[in-house]
């Protein structure tokens, strides 16, 4: 095999992307390559995120003095991460590297795929490589964050591109997903050929017409793969994925029977979904709004990029909303993960500004829960209902307002047909989508040994003889994003958040002379979520009698050392309102000195 890389003539700068940072890839792809090295290395293949779970998806390939990542995602908290936003995963491991990062390669623009690249590309300094809609999302991600508007993004060709990113040799191959635009990678490496799917399917009738290349991927099983990295989610689901396209049929029963407005919540990337219901809408007669920050955004750069079709005016400003009947409107919304600020929720609250749900209105829910939204998403369900509305979250009717994007176990097992792997590698997925893919490649003969399963953290080693999993670890987790802080929230700020939002908290102010340290007034209490003071005044009156107490002083003592006399007053209160309530607000103490 013929691993050189082709030299082809500059493509021209696409004007339909704005950022000048942003280069086609033969623009630039030389600038960042480095003479191949010889002699016999280990390829370091490192999940800094996605394994063990759904989401964050980060994953590092080193060898010697050559690093590259795929994918720099995030993941939404839980319930219990109090005011938190985001999840990203924890780049310690690189950062004593950053020098050697030859690039980063993106496979596709969904948020669990390219949410972290505004706050980790700016600690890393490294070209991002990825295709032209992909390109544009991150563009638009990253106007919105300052401290990163200087990462250069670079867009590639998939059916055509090759790059030589140090020692490895890069090339592309298209799949079907949630999403267009969204490619493997296949990895072109000193101990052999690394195949990386990505998220996946094999649908005949994609919305965008683009099917996952099957040709090549047989092409390249071919020549020989050493390591299939695939795509884990569905391995529990028999059979094949349904194809986008039968949504279609469900929209356009729904909105033949709906009597008054139809609202869509989806995903703001889910670009195809998108592009179902303004069919949907020019079919019936419908005019389109959109509510929602990121799904505006994404329309625009999908639309000017050219792979959203918006008929001449069709769209029409969530503003007008109230010119027109209600049975020729449709809304697109954010919000179908119960999200509190998201647009439905908003509606589903009251709280929208133009969007007041009512009777006759019609909810359709097009996305399947996030593990762990389950609650969120209930409740808005619930507050829709309680509102009037019909609301559509299920299929219990057998209509489908939601397919996945990622393959069940037969797609699996032609997947890993058509490249016939030596080992194959579950990714993207909890443990147990790990372990059940791993054990449907060995239904089809790939041997036990040669399915390792990871988690975050680990270290696979591979050489032209072996892949091994090693008995290094190197760091991992999570880093919390909030607001405009990265990391600065940890274990003991989200255990204060979660205390005062569950026990409330209870603040000792007292002012003391300066020169003998006597208490001048009488100890101020402010209590927020514990007790309502006024009914409690004998509670309130019996712990400040006690900090009084505390700081009663004889005549000629020496000054308290107030730190520690703080930390005494905080820890007593916090006793006598055990005792007393049987509950533990946060306690604060405050020592003025005047």
């Amino acid at each position: 095999m013929n691993t050189k890389t082709k030299q082809r003539k500059k493509m021209p700068y696409d004007a339909s992307l704005k950022n000048k940072n942003i280069k086609t890839q033969n623009e630039t792809a030389m600038q960042t390559s480095v003479p191949a090295k010889s002699g016999k290395g280990v390829l370091k293949i490192i999940p800094l995120g996605g394994l063990g779970e759904v989401g964050k998806n980060m994953t590092v390939y080193e060898y010697e003095n050559d690093i590259i990542i795929i994918d720099i995602g995030f993941n939404f908290p839980d319930g219990d991460m109090l005011g938190i936003d985001y999840l990203i995963p924890d780049i310690s491991y690189l950062r004593d590297k950053k020098d050697k990062i030859r690039g980063v390669l993106i496979t596709h623009g969904h948020e669990d795929h390219i949410g972290g690249i505004p706050y980790i590309m700016p600690q890393i300094n490294a070209p991002i490589y990825a295709p032209k809609l992909t390109c544009g999302l991150i563009e638009a991600k990253l106007e919105e964050h300052p401290g990163a508007r200087g990462v250069k993004l670079n867009v590639i060709d998939p059916d055509k591109d090759k790059i030589k990113l140090g020692v490895f040799e890069i090339e592309w191959f298209r799949v079907t997903h949630s999403i267009p635009d969204a490619v493997g990678i296949i990895l072109n490496t000193p101990v052999g050929r690394v195949v990386y799917t990505g998220d996946f399917r094999f649908d005949h009738s994609p919305v965008d017409g683009r099917k996952t290349d099957i040709p090549k991927l047989s092409k390249i099983g071919d020549e020989g793969v050493l390591a299939l990295l695939s795509d884990s989610t569905n391995s529990e689901v028999p059979g094949f994925s349904i194809s986008e396209r039968t949504i279609a049929d469900t929209f356009d029963h729904i909105f033949e029977n709906a009597k008054g407005r139809i609202i869509v919540a989806s995903f703001a990337s889910q670009i195809n979904r998108i592009q179902l219901v303004i069919n949907a809408a020019v079919k019936h007669n419908r005019k389109i709004a959109f509510s929602g920050r990121s799904l505006l955004r994404n329309i625009e750069v999908a639309v000017r990029l050219g792979y959203l079709k918006i008929p001449q005016g069709i769209a029409m400003k969530i503003q007008d909303i109230a010119t027109y009947a209600p049975d020729k409107i449709v809304v697109m919304s954010t919000g179908s993960q119960g999200e509190a600020m998201a647009a439905l929720s908003r509606m589903a609250r009251g709280e929208h500004k133009q969007i007041k749900i009512g009777k006759g209105d019609t909810v359709v829910y097009s996305s399947s829960p996030i593990p762990g939204n389950e609650s969120s998403i209930t409740s808005v369900v619930d507050d829709l209902f309680r509102r009037g509305a019909e609301v559509i979250f299920d299929e219990k009717d057998g209509s489908r307002t939601h397919v996945t994007g990622h393959p069940g176990q037969e797609e699996l097992k032609l997947m890993m047909e058509l490249v016939r792997p030596k080992y194959l590698i579950p990714w993207h997925g909890e443990v147990h989508h790990l372990v059940h893919h791993a054990q449907l490649a060995q239904s089809i003969g790939i041997p036990k040994e040669n399915t390792p399963i990871l988690d975050n953290g680990d270290v696979l080693e591979v050489t032209k003889d072996r892949v091994v999993k090693s008995e290094k670890r190197v760091q991992n987790g999570v880093v919390l994003v909030d607001g405009l802080g990265i990391g600065d929230v940890g274990e003991i700020v989200l255990r204060d958040r979660k205390v005062m939002a569950t026990e409330g908290i209870f603040v000792v102010i007292c002012t003391v002379d300066k020169k003998n340290g006597r208490l001048l007034t009488s100890p101020d209490i402010i209590s927020r979520g514990f007790i309502y003071m006024r009914e409690n005044e004998q509670l309130v009156n019996n712990a400040r009698n006690e900090v009084k107490r505390m700081m009663s002083r004889r005549e000629g003592e020496p000054m308290p050392n107030w730190p520690t006399m703080k930390t005494k007053i905080r820890d007593h209160v916090s006793s006598f309102l055990y005792n007393h309530t049987k509950r533990s607000p946060m306690v604060i103490s405050v020592i003025i000195e005047v």
